[in-house]
């Protein structure tokens, strides 16, 4: 496959950040691009390899961002591993805004809206991964989009490494050798995560802290599931199942019991009227039965009973004004 270029030299300087912002939208999928610096300076080189493509990028800072709208006139499903080689970015999908340096990496997901910064004169590199591909290396790969890898920690260094070379040789390998490589690339991009959720013991408990915060935050949402969990905090569903089975719990069965004992505070403490099903329904239970049929099993008894308990013990233990 033949190498494309495309550069901002020698093009009138009212034009440049129009043509920009074309060549990115034809090599990165399509964007919205802000910016208009009357010297921008740009340069595109860009090689498909199979299902994959392979870009390298230099550019003067810009912003740029995907919405539903660009992602409803995209063609496939995509995995974006954008590599900063020089420079800085910022680059927000989702709940997850990762601030690039040289040697970092970020996955990001063409189907769900993006941003980005360039802050200072950069260069990255892009590979565009169908997604049912990357699927072979990371099956949960729609679990950590936003995910940012450090170019220190871990694996970092090698697949930086790597991916240096593998651009500095767009131009000269041959096709069947750069068919072995991309594999390589993306074995290697997944061990790079793969190392990243396998964390040592102390950043382990310092993402299970801030789970379990998001988790507290969000208890009253019905819709709370590992999948928003995982997404939310840029990890993946299996590392987020990893974090709470090491502890003897399953994230599941986590969630119901501080359901559960938020309820059970809340019978002890609220005015008569307010009913049990409000109560329930405002810790995230949308289902009354369900949640009758938990709690007598973690209480032992079924909440109208808990709170009559309840009720005659602050009546008994209520001291009696002096006749």
């Amino acid at each position: 496959m033949p190498v494309h270029t495309w550069t901002t030299e020698g093009l009138p300087t009212t034009s440049r950040f129009d043509a920009w912002s074309d060549a990115l939208n034809s090599t990165h999928l399509d964007w919205e691009m802000v910016g208009r610096k009357a010297d921008f300076d740009a340069k595109v080189v860009a090689r498909d390899c199979g299902d994959l493509r392979l870009i390298g990028c230099r550019c003067d800072p810009c912003e740029g961002f995907r919405t539903s709208r660009h992602i409803k006139h995209s063609d496939g499903d995509y995995t974006g591993i954008l590599f900063e080689l020089a420079g800085t970015e910022s680059v927000r999908q989702g709940n997850q805004e990762a601030t690039l340096r040289p040697g970092d990496f970020v996955i990001w997901d063409s189907l769900k809206p993006m941003e980005f910064r360039v802050l200072e004169p950069l260069e990255k590199m892009t590979i565009l991964v169908p997604k049912h591909c990357m699927r072979r290396f990371l099956p949960e790969i729609d679990d950590i989009a936003g995910m940012r890898i450090e170019g220190s920690e871990k694996l970092g260094p090698f697949v930086g490494a790597h991916l240096r070379q593998l651009l500095s040789g767009l131009h000269s390998l041959e096709e069947r050798h750069l068919r072995l490589i991309a594999d390589t690339t993306l074995e290697l991009v997944a061990a790079g995560v793969r190392a990243k959720q396998d964390a040592g013991p102390a950043l382990s408990e310092h993402i299970y802290d801030k789970v379990c915060s998001f988790i507290m935050r969000q208890l009253s949402d019905p819709d709370l599931s590992p999948a928003v969990i995982a997404a939310s905090n840029g990890i993946s569903l299996r590392y987020l199942h990893k974090l709470f089975s090491t502890r003897g719990l399953s994230v599941s069965r986590w969630i119901l019991r501080q359901r559960l004992e938020h309820c059970r505070r809340d019978i002890e403490t609220s005015a008569r009227w307010r009913s049990l099903t409000d109560i329930a329904l405002s810790w995230g239970f949308n289902d009354s039965s369900h949640f009758s049929k938990t709690f007598r099993a973690q209480f032992g008894m079924p909440a109208r009973m808990f709170r009559k308990n309840s009720q005659q013990n602050c009546t008994r233990r209520t001291p009696r004004r002096p006749s």
